[in-house]
Order: structure tokens, then sequence, then C-alpha cells
């Protein structure tokens, strides 16, 4: 079971990296009888917080004491419990998601350390900087069959930026000097160019608890240790996201000048992404380009001006006949693909039209068929490309961008009547209510599966203009989610709503405990529909032609938890609200409230929220037909079979 026991915060002047340096510590008779290996650790814990760590996340443990120990005389650390690693892993990654920095997991040797891989995978793939520090036995007790010893050198092979042995304490100066160097290096690589995780590796030998310097020479170094850790590290000034490829930005401003029907796709991306608003919107009037805007790329909600993004994409591209009609002849992917299956078949459809990618790390073009990828920030390629169009004539529009427009305020009305008459709250409705009641400035947590889609499919830009969007696509799992939203918010200090499934939840229900000790407020919004209903909206869920063979079958793709939702929080001493067995009506106004109380007081709320199981596909299926027929009658689709649709 997963839960944070206590959590000792210590609070005093912050310190960033090249920011100024704290007063030396003061000597006390105490500390002078500290031996070499506390002082060696006090070392690794103060270079993390001159280098800019802020908070510790620990499971407990008997061999990295002195490492546990050195956190807690650090002044500018705070430090978190956390039982379970792989809990404790995912909630530093939602800090460091909210934050921009990394978080420090500290765990003991042995087993406890695989634990972290799932969040360092996601940190990887996600490019959030991360530091996982796992304390080790003496190299005497390697290979020798000694009890919770294994070889945990390189053990998370390529998922991490870089890996540092750092040894153990070993006597001399020039083993400090090193220690100070590696430990700022590593806080290096994992801020950037390419940010991600750094693994840790720390020695320590028994006594692992403080005792008093043996001889001079100990007592001397010791001092030597403290000494260096006042004086701080050398820290790295280097930029911390890559260098802006000036000719790939300007060889892109010109094809965009010249096209006549340009599309701009925005993907899920970092928090800072949302600065780039205005200057998208710039873009978009030099060029007349229309804005497909992933819910969680921080560009569709809080809406740029001109009505640019288009956030009935996704309904819209399930239809084949306006996949056809949809012509652009320029294509920009800013940050890779988005979350949409849809697009994905689009671009499969058309490979043919020019598709540039702006992506800062990864080659992000699965489908091999874009023309160039340009290696940027996305917030700064923006910058860049809206100075390269500054003197570009100023567009009214093009005729893609009209026809998404009309065909987009068809796709929303549709949307709209298809939410009001439903019988019974759906996946849809309560996603919707969801957002619309995040207090300005909160943080949305969207789980993976279907409640990101649903987010992508039915969000607009004023359910909520002044969200953050926090998401898991990196390696698009469901782990961690309850834990990496409590990181999140407890790092933000911002009301937070997570939107998870049912199988998300009980994947990562041992979280619960842990999400009871958030001081921000924190509402847990499970979506309860028997399953994973996402496996019914996939090629599966039709390849059976026997009935009876199709629901054995699916039984072990929808893997329903039926778990006590109520006892598990009790469990966890969480508030508890289930809605959605009355009728809509009723039941929309229950979520209302329920999301109005657990956002507005601090401390975790899980509100269980019941709807029909096949409600989701059911209502999928029927905005798809609706919204085929509507295009159709409104003359939107019209030359759809040979691409004149959206000229």
């Amino acid at each position: 079971m997963t839960t944070m026991t206590t959590m000792t915060t210590i609070t005093t002047a912050t310190t960033t990296v090249g920011g100024p340096r704290s007063t030396p510590r003061a000597t006390t008779a105490a500390d002078a009888l500290l031996d070499p290996a506390a002082e060696w650790a006090g070392l690794l814990m103060a270079t993390l917080a001159r280098a800019g760590v802020r908070d510790v996340v620990v499971s407990p443990g008997s061999r990295s004491t002195p490492f546990v120990l050195a956190a807690l005389r650090t002044p500018e650390l705070r430090v978190h419990d956390v039982i379970d690693e792989r809990a404790a892993g995912f909630f530093a990654l939602g800090q460091a998601r909210a934050t921009g920095m990394p978080s420090v997991c500290l765990c003991t040797s042995g087993t406890a350390a695989a634990h972290y891989l799932p969040a360092i995978v996601e940190a990887s793939r996600a490019s959030v900087p991360l530091i996982v520090l796992t304390a080790d036995r003496p190299l005497a007790l390697q290979a020798c069959a000694a009890a919770q010893t294994i070889d945990q050198v390189k053990m998370y092979g390529g998922f991490v930026r870089a890996a540092f042995d750092l040894g153990a304490s070993d006597g001399r100066e020039a083993g400090l000097v090193a220690l100070r160097r590696m430990t700022a290096q590593a806080v290096a690589k994992a801020r950037g160019p390419h940010p991600g995780p750094v693994h840790l590796e720390a020695r320590a030998d028994k006594p692992l608890e403080p005792r008093p310097a043996r001889d001079d020479g100990e007592r001397a170094l010791a001092r030597r240790a403290r000494a260096l850790a006042d004086e701080g590290p050398t820290l790295s000034l280097a930029a911390t996201t890559p260098a802006l490829p000036r000719e790939g930005i300007a060889e892109l401003a010109v094809a965009l000048a010249r096209a006549s029907r340009p599309l701009l796709v925005a993907a899920p991306a970092p928090l800072g992404t949302a600065r780039a608003r205005e200057r998208l919107a710039a873009i978009a009037r030099a060029t007349g380009a229309a804005l497909f805007a992933d819910v969680a790329s921080q560009l569709r909600l809080g809406a740029v001006p001109d009505g640019v993004p288009i956030d009935a994409a996704e309904a819209l591209l399930r239809l084949p006949a306006a996949r056809r009609a949809l012509e652009p002849d320029l294509v920009v992917e800013l940050g890779g693909a988005p979350t949409s299956s849809a697009w994905e078949r689009w671009v499969a459809e058309h490979p043919n039209v020019p598709r540039w990618v702006i992506a800062p790390h990864e080659w992000a073009d699965p489908h091999g068929t874009a023309v160039a990828i340009v290696h940027a920030d996305v917030a700064e390629a923006i910058d860049a490309l809206t100075d390269a169009l500054a003197d570009a004539p100023t567009r009214a529009g093009s005729s893609l961008r009209a026809w998404l427009a009309r065909a987009g305020g068809i796709a929303r009305a549709v949307i709209e009547e298809a939410l009001a008459t439903a019988p019974l709250l759906t996946e849809l409705e309560a996603t919707r209510r969801v957002v619309r009641a995040l207090p300005d400035g909160a943080q949305l947590q969207l789980g993976n599966s279907l409640p990101i889609r649903h987010a992508d499919l039915i969000v607009a830009p004023e359910d909520a203009p002044t969200a953050r969007v926090l998401s898991q696509r990196g390696a698009n799992g469901i782990d961690g989610l309850v834990a990496g939203a409590t990181g999140a918010a407890t790092a933000s200090g911002r009301p937070t709503a997570l939107l998870v499934g049912d199988v998300s939840l009980a994947h990562d229900i041992g979280s619960l405990p842990l999400a009871a000790r958030a001081t921000a407020p924190l509402a847990i919004v499970v979506l309860d529909n028997d399953g994973g209903r996402i496996f019914e909206q996939l090629p599966i869920a039709t390849s059976f032609d026997d009935g009876a063979a199709r629901e054995a079958a699916m039984g072990h793709f929808l893997t329903p938890p039926r778990l006590d939702f109520e006892a598990a929080a009790r469990m966890g001493g969480l508030a508890y609200v289930r809605v959605g067995d009355e009728p809509a009506a009723t039941a929309r106004a229950a979520l209302e409230r329920a999301l109005a109380t657990a956002l507005g007081r601090p401390g975790a709320t899980l509100i269980h929220v019941v709807v029909p199981p096949e409600g989701a596909v059911t209502l999928d299926r029927a905005i798809t037909t609706r919204l085929g027929t509507a295009l159709a009658a409104a003359g939107l689709l019209d030359g759809g079979a040979s691409g004149g649709g959206a000229r």
C-alpha cells in the first residue's frame, strides 16, 4: 500500500541556480563530532540544493539512512515520505511537471530502486527533469549473495540521460570534489537541453548513523566537506532548451507565407508553452492559418484571439468524408503528433501534403513522411516565426480556415445537443462539468485512455480559460496518475482536478492515502464505466462473429475492476461523493456541487461518477452520425470525395 506517513517541510530563503548563496552554517560542538561519511552525504544534499532542487521524496529503508538525515539537515530542501517507490516516482514526476525543476527520489538498496522504472520511462519520453538517488551497499558486498544487494549500476539503461556512480566516502579530499562535481552535473543533465531523468548511485557502509570522528584526519576531512558544501558547486549556465535553428525557422516562415491554406496542429506540451498564445495568433493573422489545438497543448484553453483554435477537430476528423475534404497545402505540427487518433489517420491518408514538425527533442514523426523536423522549443520557435513573419501582409483567413470555422460551429452544436439530450450522465458530460468547475489558475490532470480523448472531443476554449493542463503523454501509460496529480498539487499549491478511469484508479489505488496528505484542493474524479471501455472503440471489439466468443474475449480487455471505491476512500482518508445513479439533470447538479466543494477546500476528495458502461461509445457514434448528416446538409462535404470541400 502506498501512503505518505509524514511530510517534513523546512522553509528558508529560496536559492536558485546562479543565485545568491546562503550563509555558511556555524560549526557547533555536536557538528564537530560528525564523521566524514555523514558530511559526505551532507555535501551531496547541499549540492543538490545549490543547483536548484527543492524537494526530496523519500521511501523508507536502512541503507539510505545517511542521505535522509543529510536531507533533513539541509534547510533549502523539503522532505516528503512516500512508502511505495512506484508512487514516489510519479509523485516526484508530478512535482516536476508543475514546477519545471527536478525533484529527487531517494530509496534504499535492492529491489526498491526497480520500482522507479515506470516513472523514469515516462520522464524520459516526456522530457521531464527527475533525479533518482539510489543508496547501495559497498563494493565489498557485491556479487557475493549479500542480503538486499543487487547490481544497481546502469539498471535504468537508456531511459536515463546520464548515470553517475558516486561511490562512497573514500577519505580523500579529491573524492569530495568529485562528488560535488558529479552531483552538479546530474542536475544540469536533468534540466536540459534535453530534460529527463538522471540516476545517482551512492554507496554507504555501516555504521549508517552519524558517529564521532575517530581521529584528527577524519575531523579535518569532515570540516573540508562542510566547507565545500558552503562554497557551492560550479553550476552549469548552459541553455536548458535546444539552440534555435535559425535557418530552419526562416525556411519554414517562407513556406508559411507562400501557403494558401496552412494548418497548425498543436500536440500536448509543457505548461510553459501557454506563453506563446498571443504570438501564435500573430502567425495566424499573418498567414491565415487555422489551428487544431490538442486539449493538453496549453494553446486551446485560454483561446488566442480571432477564433483561431478549431476545438472540434477531433469530431470532424472522425468522418472519412471530412478527412478527404480537409486539404491544407502545408501542415505544421507543434510539438509532434496530438492525442487524436483521427489526426493520425489523416496523416496516413495524406502522405504527400507537406508537413513540418517542430519538436524540441525527439524525432517526432512516426509516419516518416514529414518534409522537415525542426528541433526547437515550441514556444521559442513560435516567437521566432512571429518575428520572421512580421513584415508579411496580414490575411483575412484562408478558405480552409473559413471551412473549418463553419464545420467546427456545426460540430459544436451537434455535440451540445447530444450532451443535453442524453438520458443519463455520461463520461463526456462529466468531463465537461469537471473542466467548467475549475477555479482560475487551477490544474487539470487528464488520465490516459478515454479521459484525455473525451476532453479533446468536447472541451471548448472558454470552458476554463486559465487552466493549466497536465498529461502523461510521454509513454501514454495509466501508471501513477493519482500520485502524479498529488505531486503537482503539492508542488504548486493550486487547486487540482484529476480525471481518471476506473481501471486507472484501480492501478494506482495504493496512492489514495498519499493523496489524502495533499494540502491544496485535490478532486480525484473517477469515471466508473465498469472497465477499460476504450477497447470497445478499437478493432478488437468487431473481430468476432459469435457474440458469446466476443463477450468471453472482451472480458480480458475490459477488465472491470468493480472495486468498492467508497471503502478505498475511507481506507485512504479521503472525502467521498458518489454521483451518477440519478437522471441526467439531477446527476449534473450533484456533480457540480461535489466539484465546487472539493475544489474550494484544502485536501483530497474522491468523486465517484457512475456512468453507463457503453454510454461513451454509444454517444460517440451518435455524435459522428449526426455530424456527418449536418455537414452534408450544410453543403460542407460537397466535393469531399475529390478533395474540394475545404478549398
